[in-house]
C-alpha cells in the first residue's frame, strides 16, 4: 500500500466514523476547531495531519485515535 491508499483509507474512516455520529463536515469541524474544508480534504486523503490534529477529530467522534488509522 502506497501513502496515497494509506490516507484515502484513513480519510474514509474518518467520514465514516462521522456519519455514524450523524454529523456534517462543518459540524465535526466546529467541534475540533478545524475548517470544513480540512475535514472534506482529510476524508478524501488529499491533506496531511498531525496527530493533534487525529486526537481532536476522534474526540469529537468519540472513538479511538487507533481506530481512525486502522486499515
Amino acid at each position: 500500500m502506497d501513502i496515497k491508499q494509506f490516507k484515502r483509507k484513513v480519510g474514509l474512516n474518518i467520514k465514516s466514523a462521522r456519519a455514524k455520529r450523524d454529523l456534517k463536515q462543518a459540524e465535526l469541524a466546529d467541534f475540533a476547531q478545524l475548517t470544513r474544508g480540512s475535514i472534506g480534504k482529510m476524508e478524501r486523503g488529499e491533506q496531511n495531519f498531525t496527530i493533534e490534529t487525529l486526537y481532536a477529530v476522534a474526540k469529537v467522534l468519540k472513538v479511538e485515535p487507533k481506530d481512525l488509522l486502522d486499515i
